[in-house]
């Protein structure tokens, strides 16, 4: 690791040539000594990886890695294996940056914490902003990383809200499971877990848009329902296999409930042969639930058990539009 650099950028590319110049030149806008960014082409089929040598070729601190197309799971992995920087930011390529992030990044870096937590602004397709606020400043820093992200109840898990050390990373082999949709659902509690220390950014870092079908995190299909269960079975799992301390154990099991049920809600959406295998996968895995005791995991499992799956991700599926409604 060269000490001189404290923070690595990690940005995976792919099919975005769209937006690429924007979020690239925010970087460039909010650049600070002390940082690296890594882009990672993953088998673009457009302009975008020529978009990256450019921008290579013009700044020093700009490196990019062309490969074959793997997922935004394995662009994420590889850049992470040449990253040489303290601290670890993953940046999604079609979304952009505040001015000051890097500096305000940096001088948080000084206290020396495993993660740095961000909040972050939504950009609608219309160019609309709304500002996420995933805690306050008066918020406890003193207790675990995992129970403090736990006690803000519904909260997003991206990963580009969360500055990781990259010793933390690498010691404790937290890398992104490859092949899978929904992969921060499965790393962001694995760092949390890790983590002994942490640390807050009040102010949004990151614009994050939401909406586009073209970007890595946009495309659309029956797999990422599948993969929220896979992300329950996954966590179920490493629980099973490691010497959690209860709490961890009560955590990771609220992240089980909440991939399960968004599998079961989201199963509503599909029709015929898909809809079919998803509540075969549901019926299969419905012991994910047991033993959590969360309001909302304990009335699933009841409606499971006297209507089945079919109606309960209906019904599941009919609560959420009438709640977005509302």
């Amino acid at each position: 690791m060269n000490s001189n650099i404290k923070l690595s950028i990690i940005v995976p590319v792919y099919n975005v040539e769209k937006y690429l110049d924007e979020c690239i030149q925010s970087i460039i806008f909010a650049y600070r000594d002390g940082i690296e960014v890594i882009l990672v082409d993953d088998g673009s089929k457009d302009n975008s990886g020529e978009i990256c040598d450019k921008y290579s070729k013009e700044y020093e601190y700009i490196s990019v890695k062309h490969r074959e197309n793997g997922g935004l799971s394995a662009a994420r992995n590889t850049g992470l294996r040449l990253a040489r920087g303290e601290y670890i930011w993953f940046i999604d390529s079609d979304d952009y940056i505040e001015n000051d992030s890097i500096e305000v990044i940096l001088n948080k870096i000084k206290e020396d914490k495993d993660i740095i937590i961000g909040n972050y602004k939504k950009v609608s397709p219309d160019g609309n902003i709304s500002f996420y606020q995933g805690f306050k400043k008066e918020d406890d820093l003193t207790i675990k990383p995992y129970k403090y992200v736990e006690n803000l109840g519904n909260v997003s898990y991206a990963a580009v809200r969360f500055i990781a050390k990259r010793e933390l990373i690498i010691n404790n082999d937290i890398f992104f499971t490859e092949g899978i949709y929904h992969e921060d659902e499965d790393w962001t509690p694995r760092i949390l877990c890790s983590a002994k220390s942490f640390t807050t950014i009040m102010n949004p870092l990151y614009n994050y848009r939401v909406g586009n079908p073209e970007s890595i995190t946009g495309m659309l299909n029956s797999k990422k329902v599948l993969d929220k269960i896979i992300i329950s079975k996954c966590i179920y799992d490493r629980i099973r296999n490691n010497n959690y301390s209860q709490d961890i154990k009560s955590f990771l099991r609220t992240r089980i409930a909440h991939n399960y049920i968004a599998a079961l809600n989201e199963c509503a959406m599909y029709k015929g042969i898909a809809r079919k295998d998803l509540i075969a996968e549901l019926k299969a895995n419905k012991y994910l639930l047991e033993g959590i005791k969360s309001k909302k995991a304990s009335m699933v499992r009841v409606a499971l058990k006297i209507i089945g799956v079919s109606q309960t991700s209906k019904l599941l599926n009919m609560r959420t539009k009438i709640s977005k409604d509302n």
